[in-house]
């Protein structure tokens, strides 16, 4: 980066993330919320997997689950059939393909401590196996159970922030805007947001991140039954004032919105976080609204169109 930028709103104080680095960083938080930090050399003990598992989505802890058990009831099989199939009363020891039958079924019998009764250990080997098994499974069950509590009970946000930011209109000016929506249909209240640009300056000491708070038309709701839309005004004070586009890429802008509120169905805050990298904002659009009354005399929210937003021709730099 050649040029040295001029911005005219106020720096902050770095938030813990950093000022500098060896060379660019992609993007400081991810679009999902969660900061791209990979950790070498920590300790990974029981309850750092534990709330590693309780933080997983739903669709990779499930399949998390299935493959585990799935992993578990093959090796056990495999060591069925090492020991020797005659070990297991009633198993079918006519072919190969029957034998691994009979090792396989008595494997998911004894791990899921189903024990339906047509096979059973008779062998010392198949004892011993049939014990570590069937105690595998009764712990792994007591360990499931528990995370899927702590899942479910545990409170958390669970809100829709629209895939792009927008350069949109805004009264008789310019404006940053995102939108949200609450995908459960509990109420939150008490809802407050922050917003915070990350621009890749450079000084006589070369290239550094600088953090600028970007002050909000509205920052905290009472309710958010439908929609909220963020508005960041530019003025003269902003630091997004003159800006172009183009700025924006070479100085790989990235914006920061953070929301907490309280969830009516926990009594408790809960909090989300979403990043916009530069290539994820729209220069000149402005946001369709995502909700109509219904037919009962209510009001119908489109979660689906949280994210729609049509052109709108804008500036090549922003005024301010």
């Amino acid at each position: 980066m050649s040029r040295i930028f001029k911005t005219r709103g106020q720096r902050t104080e770095d938030p813990g993330i950093g000022l500098s680095f060896e060379r660019p960083v992609d993007r400081l938080l991810g679009a999902d919320g969660n900061f791209r930090v990979e950790r070498i050399g920590g300790i990974n003990t029981a309850r750092q997997i534990f709330l590693f598992l309780t933080s997983l989505n739903n669709r990779r802890f499930v399949g998390l689950v299935l493959a585990t058990y799935a992993v578990v009831i093959l090796v056990f099989a495999g060591l069925y059939m090492l020991i020797g199939v005659d070990q297991l009363q009633g198993a079918e020891l006519v072919s190969i393909g029957e034998r691994w039958r009979s090792a396989l079924g008595f494997s998911v019998q004894t791990l899921t401590t189903v024990g339906y009764g047509n096979i059973a250990p008779m062998g010392s080997g198949a004892w011993v196996l049939a014990a570590i098994e069937s105690m595998m499974g009764i712990l792994g069950l007591g360990l499931v159970s528990a995370i899927t509590y702590a899942r479910i009970a545990r409170p958390n946000a669970r809100l829709l922030f629209s895939e792009r930011g927008l350069i949109a209109p805004f009264r008789e000016g310019w404006s940053f805007q995102v939108r949200l929506a609450n995908l459960r249909s509990t109420l939150m209240m008490d809802v407050k947001a922050r917003m915070m640009l990350v621009l890749a300056d450079v000084d006589g000491q070369g290239e550094r991140l600088d953090y600028y708070a970007l002050p909000l038309q509205l920052k905290e709701i009472t309710f958010m039954p439908l929609t909220w839309t963020l508005v960041h005004p530019i003025d003269g004070e902003s630091p997004l004032a003159g800006i172009s586009e183009q700025e924006l890429r070479e100085r790989r802008a990235e914006v920061i919105v953070i929301v907490q509120g309280m969830d009516e169905a926990y009594g408790q805050n809960v909090h989300s976080r979403r990043s916009y990298r530069w290539d994820e904002i729209v220069w000149g659009a402005r946001f369709e609204r995502a909700f109509r009354p219904s037919d009962d005399g209510g009001m119908r929210l489109e979660l689906h169109k949280v994210h729609h937003h049509v052109p709108h021709v804008a500036p090549e730099h922003l005024p301010g």
